[in-house]
């Protein structure tokens, strides 16, 4: 079954898009694995001035949800948006999984609604991968709920989990919560009601994890709620991004190629985008700023989280913490 491409999103589609989705036709991805969905005869052209010879199977729409526009209201008046169109080619069974480089906001409502949610999950989360000193750390929720509610915290921490599990070959990821202070009475009501049930439960709860721990391979999986998480994820982005234009005046590439290789959260080319986890389907948002080169990556990110069958453990994860018992939720 086919991954469906949002070939509109973007800050450079479709230009940028169709370049990559070429070179991923040339490199690894056969006709008939992707689904593109986009206007017909660009995709068409564009494809074919990238020496394409058998273009995917397209669905042919022109209409785009813009960054300024509110999600839910421009869902509803462009009913065949590109992103609505991909979620439902993987609610109708004609793909497997979705990629876009759109609208973020428009790409959680849409699959929120269209798709809904995993048995045992209540909001979806972004998760996005860092690079810590012991390796890669999934990060969640990193915009999609900035009001999470305890039970909502504990379920990303549950999903985070079987996420690294699959996607980084981690037996038992640690789970850590992120915080204003070490100690188990620290930070707001909710925090520390997550807290409490993150420790009662039977993931490897490591405690809360300190801004300045951030990368310090304390944890493998950092809950947060959307609001922290995605500040996070901008004040990283956008240090990484001075360190290597500073390193650049300098003329000093081997300081530039450190920053990029302990930072490459911020290189959206290396890690394909952000996985959406707790819709009942693959869905991953890549950056809105990438470029060719990001697209690849990305698609394999989609294709390895449906070999991988990361929504059924997630959903045997979620099913595993809910029987009644000290210090899981409630059913």
């Amino acid at each position: 079954m086919p991954i469906a491409v949002d070939v509109l999103g973007g800050d450079h589609a479709p230009g940028e898009i169709l370049k990559g989705v070429a070179a991923a036709l040339k490199e690894d991805f056969g006709p008939q694995e992707l689904l593109l969905v986009g206007p017909e005869e660009r995709i068409r052209s564009a494809l074919a001035a990238e020496g394409v010879e058998a273009a995917p199977p397209i669905l042919d729409t022109d209409q785009v949800i813009e960054p300024e526009e509110k999600p839910t209201r421009a869902l509803k008046a462009k009913p065949r948006a590109t992103i609505s169109l991909c979620v439902g080619a993987v609610k109708k069974g004609m793909a497997a999984g979705l990629l876009s480089f759109g609208h973020t906001g428009a790409a959680v409502a849409a699959a929120t609604f269209g798709l809904g949610m995993l048995p045992g999950m209540k909001r979806p989360g972004i998760s996005v991968v860092l690079t810590g000193a012991a390796g890669k750390i999934v990060l969640l929720d990193a915009g999609a709920n900035p009001q999470a509610k305890p039970e909502h915290l504990f379920q990303y921490g549950v999903a985070g989990a079987a996420f690294a599990r699959d996607m980084h070959g981690i037996a038992e990821p640690r789970v850590g919560l992120l915080n204003i202070g070490g100690e188990a009475g620290k930070g707001s009501p909710v925090v520390r009601e997550t807290h409490a049930l993150l420790a009662r439960s039977k993931l490897a709860f490591v405690g809360n994890v300190e801004g300045q721990e951030l990368f310090a391979g304390k944890a493998d999986v950092l809950v947060t709620d959307g609001f922290v998480g995605n500040m996070i994820l901008k004040v990283v982005e956008g240090f990484v991004e001075y360190l290597v234009c500073q390193s650049q005046a300098q003329r000093s590439g081997e300081l530039r190629d450190t920053f990029r290789r302990l930072f490459g959260a911020a290189d959206f080319a290396d890690i394909g985008g952000a996985t959406l986890l707790g819709v009942d389907g693959v869905v991953l948002i890549g950056h809105g700023r990438s470029r060719a080169n990001a697209v690849p990556p990305a698609l394999r990110a989609v294709r390895r989280e449906i070999q991988k069958g990361v929504n059924r453990h997630i959903t045997e994860a979620l099913a595993a913490c809910h029987p009644s018992g000290a210090g899981d939720l409630p059913a």
